[in-house]
Formats: structure tokens, sequence, C-alpha cells
């Protein structure tokens, strides 16, 4: 969960060589709108972003296998005075390198 944590902060969303590291070479983000992403267009867009802020509560993780684990959490996304909410989950692979994201989803929540 710390690796989850990671990356909602700014300077590790700002940082191509840590995001690189932190995210798997197959990794598929879907979108609010349901539009797919892939590592490319995130590590390219996400260290533009600024005067974001994420606050992620009810954290967990499960184990699916000994090298993969489902993170769920519920987060608070600010940008200029606006607050979103959403559901979020990623799936953890653990590889040679590491610990790296293959795939994360979040979902509009009111």
């Amino acid at each position: 969960m710390k690796l989850e944590y990671e990356l909602l902060e700014p300077a590790v969303r700002s940082d191509v060589r840590r995001l690189d590291a932190l995210i798997a070479d197959d990794f598929v983000e879907v979108g609010a709108a349901g539009r797919p992403f892939g590592k490319a267009e995130v590590v390219d867009r996400l260290p533009g972003e600024t005067g974001v802020a994420f606050r992620a509560r009810a954290m967990q993780a499960h184990a699916l296998a000994p090298s993969v684990v489902l993170v769920t959490y519920a987060a608070e996304r600010s940008h200029q005075g606006h607050t979103t909410c959403s559901l979020r989950s990623s799936v953890w692979v653990k590889n040679a390198g590491g610990w790296q994201m293959r795939y994360h989803q979040g979902t509009t929540a009111a």
C-alpha cells in the first residue's frame, strides 16, 4: 500500500523516472469515462499536473497470489478549489525489479 500512496504524491507524479519504475510496461488504466490509457499516456500526462492534491481513505490490500495484490480505496482529488471523489482499485504485480502497478481504475463516486 505504501507504493499506492506514493503514486498519489505530487513529487512522485512529476518524476518520470519514478513513474517508469512503479508502472508496468503493459499497464492499463481505465478512466472515469471508461477510456483506457497505457503507460506512455500516463507517464506523459502526470508530470504536467500542477496544484492537484489527493487524500486516500479506507485503503486495503488483498493478496490474490504471492506476487499479485489488489489495492482498493476511496480518494478525494482536489484541484483549483474543486474536489471530486472516486472509488479506486489497482493491481500490483511483483517481478524481478520489484512491485509495479499493472492495472488501475477509478470510478466517480458521490
